[in-house]
């Protein structure tokens, strides 16, 4: 049976899981890009699976982004 779109806890906790997903990109970008500034030199120098840790989290922001955005379209069914 589907949900009733005008239902108010409906509406709530689709806002809330929007949002959420939201925040959990935004802080995954603002981390690496944090990382890459001068002040963090050292630990984006930080080898990690052999790359530095500063290039590995920039090459993760698009896999990420596509993750988040597999998630969000498997919870809008």
């Amino acid at each position: 049976m589907a949900e009733n779109p005008t239902n108010g806890t409906s509406i709530r906790r689709k806002i809330l899981i929007n949002f959420g997903l939201f925040l959990l990109f935004f802080f995954f970008y603002l981390l690496a890009a944090v990382i890459q500034t001068p002040r963090f030199a050292a630990i984006a120098t930080q080898q990690v699976l052999g790359m530095p840790m500063g290039l590995l989290l920039s090459l993760l922001i698009f896999p990420v982004s596509w993750l988040i955005m597999g998630v969000w379209f498997w919870g809008s069914k």
